[in-house]
């Protein structure tokens, strides 16, 4: 079910499209997109538009995503025919970020190579003083195969909207229980209670159900549009 309107969405930067299994089941017209590799320095806009020319249906189409997903795709709607971007547990702007993603900004600005460092030296300084949990995270951060995550986490540090994102028809639904990105910093159209950041894995329903009315606003919204130009 998707009204004939395709929709692309955006797995997380460390998913990938298992996680928009129930969904894929749900709508056919459905299709996760897979991320292609960044080039060095590569800001997240000029990736966005790389991306968007790899995967361009060539018609009025739904784009969206879920966490680092969500903000690829809100720079992607300008450079895909798109009447509405849908964010799953994400964010529409820098300033909806958590504290513990400010903070890394510095290292940010010296790029994926110095995060790569930094996370390797805090493990190790931190083993004492930091929860398990974080020291295991750092860790992973720091390994070579995690080259696409020290990127996606430098790009959205760095990010600055374009105006076409801040302009973006956007559908939001976000978990209450988010701990990546508490909802209390977001503007989402619906909390989905309990819900953790992996929405779509954990409260497949909801999103379901999330996405299920986006097309029928959108397909409402296209009949009108053209009712109105044939007057």
């Amino acid at each position: 079910m998707s009204e004939g309107v395709p929709i692309l969405l955006l797995s997380g930067m460390a998913a990938d499209e298992r996680l928009f299994e129930s969904q894929c089941v749900q709508f056919s017209d459905l299709r996760v997109v897979a991320w292609i590799d960044p080039l060095p320095n590569e800001s997240l806009r000029a990736y966005a538009v790389r991306l968007a020319h790899e995967v361009n249906p060539g018609c009025p189409c739904i784009v969206g995503g879920a966490s680092f997903g969500g903000i690829v795709a809100l720079e992607m709607t300008a450079h895909l025919q798109a009447v509405a971007c849908v964010l799953i547990g994400s964010v529409r702007s820098p300033a909806e970020l958590p504290w513990p993603w400010r903070v890394l900004r510095p290292f940010a600005a010296l790029g994926p190579e110095w995060l790569r460092v930094f996370a390797r030296v805090a493990a190790w300084l931190g083993r004492a003083v930091l929860a398990r949990g974080t020291v295991r995270r750092l860790q992973r951060l720091s390994q070579p195969e995690r080259s696409f995550v020290r990127w996606a986490i430098c790009a959205v540090l760095r990010w600055s909207p374009s105006p076409a994102a801040r302009a973006a028809h956007v559908y939001h639904i976000h978990g209450e229980a988010d701990r990546i990105f508490p909802v209390a910093l977001t503007r989402p159209d619906v909390i989905v209670p309990e819900g953790s950041h992996a929405l779509s894995l954990f409260s497949p329903s909801a999103v379901n159900e999330f996405l299920a009315s986006v097309v029928v606003q959108v397909a409402s919204h296209r009949t009108s549009q053209c009712n109105g130009e044939g007057k």
